[in-house]
């Protein structure tokens, strides 16, 4: 019977919804489920055959104690997705690695300290902006500047450390009328998507977060590249695409840590989850070179 670890956070130790549709999937194929709290130091990572990172919703505000847990459990039992994935995406600075790839992201700018997110919005002359760290989750410490406000110092910015590595984006207005598009891709294949509302809108949005979207044939073709650019091999990955008024989606975010997948509002997408999770450890394969071997053969 293969042990399979469930990554949570301590304010989720029981898992959410979409959590314990996987792991009923994994139960359904013969696997034993257990949540595991990333941060308790009384769990013995080594009984697990595998652990799969979810609910890590706190990873953001002790970031340098999940690279160190990283390091400690890679030794001890497969992760997924692999660590050397989770490491680089914990930092939005892989924006721009894959803007070089030739990802279109949302223009941004990369400032380290009070005094550079200032003139990063005196340069953008954007009637919006969006500042927040580049370790951050959930809108943490994110903020809206508005107009005339941006670059001065009375500007409503998030308290920042002098070494502290922050983004500075433009705000794209069209999010609030047609909100966020994440497209989820499980083995590195199109799965479904949903909805997402936008966090930073004046008023509550009518929109309905988590519903299921249907995404245009540009956003499958961005969401795509997104992946194909990703350092290494996905068993989730969740894209989030904005509309962009002049051009094709823009990505917001490539989610490969932690993300909410939406797995209840698409047919078989747990299952799909659970059996990819399953079969490397069945096979006795590492899970990394396993994906990597399925990734090749689909190519």
């Amino acid at each position: 019977m293969v042990e399979v670890a469930l990554v949570t956070w301590s304010g989720l130790p029981h898992l959410g919804e979409d959590d314990r549709e996987l792991a009923r999937a994994l139960e359904a194929r013969g696997a034993s489920v257990r949540p595991a709290v990333w941060s308790d130091p009384s769990t013995r990572w080594e009984r697990f055959d595998l652990a799969v990172v979810r609910s890590t919703w706190d990873y953001h505000r002790h970031a340098a104690r999940f690279l160190e847990w990283i390091g400690k459990v890679e030794r001890r039992v497969p992760l997924w997705n692999p660590p050397h994935v989770l490491r680089w995406n914990s930092s939005k600075t892989y924006l721009a690695a894959l803007e070089a790839r030739g990802v279109r992201i949302v223009p941004t700018r990369f400032c380290r300290g009070p005094a550079a997110v200032r003139e990063a919005l005196r340069a953008g002359r954007w009637p919006r902006a969006v500042v927040k760290p580049a370790v951050s989750a959930d809108a943490y410490r994110t903020v809206l500047v508005e107009g005339d406000a941006a670059g001065r110092a009375a500007a409503p910015l998030p308290e920042i450390l002098e070494d502290e590595e922050m983004l500075v984006q433009p705000y794209l207005t069209e999010v609030e009328r047609s909100g966020e598009r994440s497209l989820v891709f499980l083995g590195g294949r199109y799965s479904h998507a949903f909805l997402r509302a936008p966090k930073l809108a004046a008023s509550p949005s009518a929109l309905l977060e988590g519903a299921p979207a249907r995404p245009t044939e540009a956003e499958r073709h961005a969401a795509e590249e997104v992946v194909r650019a990703a350092p290494g091999p996905t068993v989730y990955a969740r894209v989030d695409l904005v509309p962009d008024a002049d051009g094709p989606p823009r990505l917001m975010e490539l989610e490969l840590i932690e993300p909410f997948l939406g797995l209840r509002s698409s047919r078989g997408a747990a299952e799909r989850l659970a059996e990819l999770l399953l079969e490397p450890a069945r096979r006795s394969l590492p899970p990394e070179r396993d994906n990597q071997v399925t990734r090749s053969d689909e190519t």
